[in-house]
């Protein structure tokens, strides 16, 4: 974060916490809990030294956990009453939370043996970076309307991306 001159708004940046939540599919959320531990700037693949335009792209890196919650649902019985995903849903019971990096959870098979450490970060590239121009359930936009808010816009990635267990975010 060297290149925010303020220090006011770094202590921010890294004291800030953020909560997504994510629709996956059918019945099943993924709660993001992430903070940013560094943004820094990168340049285009054109010279700096010639373009006006000084920085190109802000990279942003993350110290991110999740937890799936998944809804109990209705059987479907063949000759009964053909039910929407909505109505399928059992309110009567709680729903399942599970941590990803938990024995079975969603990202237990990709970190462990055999599996690529890359998906789970691709799914939260995904999740967490929306354009305005493609909207989607699968996608919120919280991360980039608070750099907006503090005045950091135009291209925006993630870069390094370090998954941890859900109790220490």
């Amino acid at each position: 974060m060297k290149n925010i001159d303020n220090k006011q708004l770094r202590k921010l940046i890294r004291g800030k916490r953020f909560k997504t939540t994510v629709k996956n599919w059918g019945t099943k959320y993924t709660t993001y809990e992430y903070r940013i531990t560094n943004i820094k700037m990168s340049y285009g693949k054109e010279n700096p030294t010639t373009t006006t335009q000084n920085w190109r792209t802000t990279i942003i890196n993350l110290v991110c956990s999740g937890q799936t919650t998944e809804y109990r649902t209705k059987k479907r019985r063949p000759g009964g009453p053909s039910l929407t995903e909505e109505e399928r849903i059992d309110r009567r019971y709680n729903p399942i939370v599970k941590d990803c990096m938990a024995e079975y959870g969603e990202w237990h098979y990709s970190l462990g043996w055999g599996g690529d450490p890359r998906r789970p970060r691709r799914d939260i590239r995904y999740s967490l970076i929306s354009d305005d121009y493609y909207r989607n359930n699968n996608r919120a936009d919280d991360l980039r309307n608070f750099l907006k808010l503090i005045g950091i816009s135009g291209e925006i990635k993630i870069g390094t991306i370090k998954l941890v267990p859900t109790d220490t975010v």
